[in-house]
């Protein structure tokens, strides 16, 4: 099988979706996702802490102990340059306290001294570039695919210049490990491409999918729980791009109507959020492939 290749040139949009206070998705919060074209650039710096050195000279001056331990990554910083500046951004981002107008709707937002206890994570779909751009045989083009799964501390960077020019704005955070519950994402799509989902505890990921850059959205929208489930191997979730039960007990205990309501066939299923799979028996939500 030929070996799949990323030539990236230019950002195509950029997904931000809010996580609860424990890293995972934020299914309750009515601003659970922004997608936007809307930005300039994303930057991805390691945070280095540079490993213990153990050195020992002789009396000669030669070292006779020369060793060192490896780098480490405390976190990544993540800084995220806007030209289209949507107040809800600066609010999931920046942990700034929004501004409403008679409407109810966002108009810009205040910042204060109080640091963010917010966070969020961050998919970037990027243009794939040579011959190979579509999937063999004249599939879905490909795309870069470059992702972090819990930011936190997010606040403005640096100075904000207002002049004869174009407006820029910063944003930063901090990158650290994923949290389990992200799984495949809350999304129907799945960019990975990877039945296991994130590991625990990963930083970031860069790779190539053939998940299609979502459109972008009017400012915030929420994350739409499935309410119903499609068989097939692996079966689809409905409405569409809502977001998986994160366990099977969560699918248990929720509210998901099965098609066809008559028991699954063999190999069919569902994937939760934590990447299990999950079937219809006829009477129940079972675990694992119908048999």
């Amino acid at each position: 099988m030929p070996t799949r290749k990323l030539r990236s040139v230019k950002g195509r949009r950029v997904r931000f979706t809010a996580l609860d206070e424990c890293g995972a998705p934020d299914l309750s919060n009515s601003c659970g996702s922004i997608v936007t074209s809307g930005f300039i650039s994303v930057t991805w710096a390691d945070e280095v802490e540079t490993g213990e050195e153990y050195t020992q000279k002789n009396a000669w001056g030669d070292f006779c102990i020369g060793e060192k331990d490896a780098d480490r990554v405390k976190w990544t910083n993540v800084t995220i340059s806007l030209c289209e500046i949507d107040p809800e951004i600066l609010v999931m981002l920046g942990g700034a306290v929004p501004n409403y107008n008679a409407d109810g709707d966002i108009v810009g937002a205040f910042f204060t001294r109080e640091p963010n206890p917010l966070s969020f994570a961050i998919e970037v779909w990027t243009k794939k570039a040579g011959t190979d751009a579509c999937a063999a045989g004249g599939g879905a083009p490909e795309w870069g695919y470059f992702a972090g799964f819990n930011v936190r501390n997010g606040m403005l960077d640096g100075d904000l210049t207002i002049e004869n020019a174009p407006l820029a704005l910063n944003l930063k955070g901090e990158l650290y490990g994923a949290n389990d519950a992200w799984g495949v994402g809350p999304y129907a799509d799945n960019p990975l491409e990877n039945v296991a989902g994130v590991p625990a505890g990963a930083l970031r990921y860069i790779g190539i999918t053939t998940t299609q850059p979502p459109e972008d959205t009017d400012g915030c929208v929420a994350i739409i729980p499935a309410t119903g489930a499609t068989a097939g191997s692996p079966g689809t979730w409905t409405p569409a791009n809502a977001a998986p039960p994160e366990t099977l007990a969560d699918l248990q205990a929720g509210a998901v109507v099965a098609a066809p309501a008559t028991a699954w066939t063999a190999g069919q299923h569902v994937i939760l959020g934590d990447a299990s799979h999950a079937h219809w028996s006829g009477t129940a939500w079972a675990a694992g492939d119908a048999t």
